[in-house]
């Protein structure tokens, strides 16, 4: 009889949990955000490329779902599932990713401190960070913060990306960047972040700690107001990163001149971009920058965009050391509900 008296109070106690936890989240407002996206990048290098980027098809689509609650109007909180699914693999082949955050949001002021999604956050340059991570690593996990006025915009994150053990080695990046209005038409931008990946837990014969970062200063101008087109806009200026293997004592840097231009009608448009310097060694960015004079020309469609569809089709032409390379790539986001408004989110360039 005891022992049925303590079950029950067991079960009046797990019923009064759950009764407590959904009256509370119902007393606040529920958040929810669905998005679904799929791409294509079909990269066809050859020749002297495959020393910088291997030729590949990335195909695939992810699915990303969350649930939350408003803790009040400037605050609330967010847990969910961000899974990839690579098509022609099994449905175990990628671990999902695991979203749980906190998000403030009040006059400007944007914070998230978790594991949250990348995307609509930051928006740096290729040669800094590769359009496929995305894909691949779609989440900070971390924190983000971010300042936004009439003069522009500034903001700072950290992305942990690995806890030292045996067979893992201790890894993060942490960088800032911003935008500051000059005038209605011309502004600087200015991106920065390091990658510092440390040594395994165990002992390993010829381990070496790597400091990695990159950097770009840019000025540019937006024109888009005064035309009928739908984006018109030009940067200019430098990219550069450093670079070391421990016990090297000396940091070793590469620099060069970059150039930008998104020249968009209504469906169509093209983006170009060139550079020349350094061969540029950045962990996480596009590895055809390696080269140190690479060219890159895409002719853009987009057949489908409004509140809830995004999408993008290119032909992009990579010019590699005097050598023409190709890619395709097509991608497809529809997002429901919403969590806190970021300000980057477009379709990648």
């Amino acid at each position: 009889m005891k022992k049925q008296q303590i079950t029950m109070f067991k079960k009046i106690i797990l019923s009064s949990l759950i009764i407590f936890t959904f009256g509370t989240l119902e007393a606040q407002k529920l958040n929810y955000f669905v998005e679904a996206s799929h791409f294509l990048d079909n990269r066809e290098y050859s020749g002297n490329s495959d020393k910088y980027a291997i030729s590949q098809t990335m195909l695939g689509a992810r699915l990303n779902g969350m649930l939350g609650a408003k803790i009040d109007s400037t605050q609330g909180f967010m847990a969910g599932i961000n899974y990839l699914y690579e098509y022609g693999d099994k449905i175990d082949g990628n671990t999902p990713t695991v979203n749980l955050f906190y998000h403030y949001q009040k006059d400007g002021l944007t914070g998230l401190l978790g594991s949250f999604p990348r995307r609509g956050l930051l928006d740096y340059p290729l040669a800094l960070l590769s359009d496929s991570l995305d894909n691949y690593r779609p989440n900070i996990q971390g924190a983000y913060l971010e300042a936004r006025g009439t003069w522009g915009y500034e903001n700072f994150w950290c992305d942990w990306t690995g806890r030292q053990r045996s067979n893992v080695r201790e890894s993060f990046l942490a960088g800032l960047y911003g935008r500051i209005n000059l005038s209605p038409t011309l502004f600087f931008d200015h991106y920065f972040y390091m990658f510092h990946k440390a040594l395994y837990g165990g002992h390993l014969e010829d381990d070496h700690i790597r400091d990695n970062g990159a950097f770009a200063l840019l000025f540019g101008a937006d024109f888009t107001k005064q035309t009928s087109l739908r984006e018109l806009s030009f940067k200019a200026g430098v990219l550069g990163c450093y670079d070391r293997d421990r016990p090297d004592p000396k940091l070793h840097f590469w620099a060069g001149g970059f150039v930008q231009a998104h020249i968009y009608a209504k469906k169509i448009g093209v983006d170009a971009s060139y550079y020349r310097g350094g061969k540029l060694r950045v962990a996480n960015g596009d590895g055809l920058y390696q080269s140190g004079n690479y060219g890159r020309l895409d002719f853009a469609y987009i057949p489908v965009e409004n509140k809830y569809v995004s999408s993008r089709a290119a032909i992009c032409f990579h010019m590699v050391d005097g050598a023409l390379l190709n890619s395709q790539q097509l991608s497809l986001t529809l997002k429901l509900g919403a969590f806190c408004k970021t300000h980057h989110n477009k379709m990648p360039k």
